[in-house]
């Protein structure tokens, strides 16, 4: 994966004493050489007083390299006996990520995720050898990983009239971050085309998600880098008409966006509209989706890139799509269109037992080879990626869970399968379908991954018991024990499922 597992850099202090701490259930004590109350080293002369606090702006916050940690540091407080120290997501107070734990230094290491609204409170206590007392108040600093806000859009907003009323600057540049106010309601009526403006649309508040309401044929459209994180999208009222196939597609024109060659030509050849950055879809869900989720809305445009993390998308087709739930296929010249790397993970796409229609691929790919887009052979590949995730009854009517018309067999695919459960899937076969059916495929990768038939027996077994395309000898021939299905419950508690761990997180017991 290339930009979006990518963490900024920081820089780190190499004289500082750190507690470290990755949980509230892991803290060890650590002593500063001049922390101002080690008896043994130093004597601050304070005595028979009340100490001070601290002041918010002298606490100093330094992320660890890879984003997932981060250092709290603070100046000594003379007199003091240690330091009383929590931390908390604002929106999830009652599980603490530093529980009042009583610290012996200045400086404290925690946990740290993307998103989050986190409050700091640090309480300087008294020291009974030198008759000191606590300080009269805590010090609370609040601050956030998000990243700035460029609009917040009013909770009730109809999308389309309030981006009409506020357009999006057209010129290239930073991605613009809209907040969506935490619960609150939205309405999408028609095409919203943020076209060459890179954008994110985002709750504020990941644990309270805005709903987004799709209607007529309402549709997303780009041709730069989109994002949408901590939204929940129901299609329930949108129609499926003659111009709008999809809830994401490519802008209808991306004339202007920029092309490979105008990124780097030394590197690209493709000389059409090109994405550069990732597409992302994260921690949002899809309600009665009846169309493709994502299609090339028949524009010859490469993402380089698109994601989708810890999401659920309920598919609920009303007839039968002859392409698939994410369709790059045509282009506007027949040469086809490209998502170059395809990563789904952490997810679930199902459609219910009753839904009556279906689509025929999951994913369809008319695309050129890599080959052809880089300029430089040795880094021509295109990746198709499913990890750790849920697919239920996807593809049941006949359908095939991959068709790609420039990708298999070739030297640049990397095919990527692992931890994942399929039932009553593509019923000429997941794995076969997934390869093209090409079984000596250069770069394949299987792991840990269940394909169920609705009758209860399993794909890709031959008579003599092996294995034609999932060859890794890890394959899971067990009933995952769905808890209720037809509710859209698909936690497991099948034995070597959940021995594991494969599927999609959320339903492990």
């Amino acid at each position: 994966m290339k930009d979006f597992m990518k963490k900024n850099q920081f820089f780190t202090y190499s004289k500082m004493c750190v507690l470290a701490l990755t949980g509230a259930s892991a803290l060890f004590l650590a002593s500063c050489a001049k922390d101002g109350y080690d008896d043994e080293s130093f004597d601050s002369g304070v005595s028979n007083t009340q100490v001070a606090t601290i002041s918010a702006e002298d606490i100093t916050i330094t992320p660890s390299a890879d984003g997932k940690s981060q250092t709290f540091n603070w100046p000594v407080v003379m007199g003091a006996g240690g330091y009383r120290v929590s931390l908390i997501d604002v929106a999830n107070p009652d599980k603490p990520i530093i529980n009042d734990s009583i610290v012996d230094g200045c400086s404290v290491k925690g946990d740290r995720e993307e998103d989050v609204n986190y409050k700091l409170t640090i309480l300087p206590l008294g020291n009974k050898q030198k008759n000191n007392t606590d300080a009269s108040a805590a010090v609370e600093k609040l601050f956030s990983t998000f990243t700035p806000t460029y609009k917040t859009i009013p909770a009730g907003s109809n999308l389309n009239e309030w981006f009409a009323a506020n357009p999006v600057p057209t010129e290239e540049g930073d991605n613009l971050n809209y907040d969506l106010e935490a619960g609150a309601t939205y309405t999408l009526s028609d095409v919203l085309d943020f076209n060459i403006s890179a954008v994110t649309l985002r709750t504020n508040d990941k644990s309270k998600h805005a709903t987004i309401n799709f209607q007529k044929e309402a549709c997303i459209t780009f041709a730069a880098p989109f994002n949408m994180k901590y939204v929940d999208v129901d299609c329930s009222a949108q129609e499926i008409g003659s111009t709008n196939h999809g809830i994401f597609a490519f802008s209808k024109d991306p004339s202007l966006a920029p092309t490979g060659v105008d990124i780097n030509p030394a590197l690209y050849k493709w000389d059409k509209p090109m994405i550069e950055k990732p597409v992302t879809f994260v921690n949002s869900n899809f309600k009665n989706v009846k169309s493709y989720f994502f299609w090339d809305n028949l524009q010859t445009v490469c993402a380089m890139t698109m994601l989708i993390d810890n999401c659920v998308v309920h598919l609920a087709p009303e007839k039968a799509f002859a392409g698939g739930v994410f369709w790059t296929n045509k282009g506007s010249d027949g040469s086809g269109s490209q998502v170059n790397e395809l990563y789904i993970t952490n997810s679930t796409f199902y459609e219910l037992d009753d839904c009556v229609g279906d689509y025929k691929y999951f994913y369809q790919a008319g695309m050129k080879s890599g080959e052809e887009i880089y300029a430089e052979k040795s880094l021509a590949t295109n990746t198709v990626s499913y990890t750790n995730s849920t697919f239920y009854h996807v593809t049941w009517n006949g359908g095939q869970w991959g068709n790609y018309n420039r990708m298999g067999g070739r030297d640049c695919s990397h095919w990527i399968m692992t931890d994942c459960i399929f039932f009553d899937c593509s019923p000429s076969g997941v794995p076969r379908r997934f390869l093209h059916g090409k079984k000596n495929q250069k770069y394949v990768t299987f792991n840990n991954n269940t394909y169920m038939k609705a009758d209860g027996t399993f794909q890709d077994i031959t008579e003599d018991g092996s294995h034609d395309y999932d060859q890794s000898g890890t394959t899971i021939e067990e009933d995952p024990q769905f808890a209720n299905p037809a509710i859209a419950d698909f936690h497991i508690s099948g034995a070597t499922q959940v021995a594991r761990k494969t599927g999609d997180p959320r339903w492990l017991p």
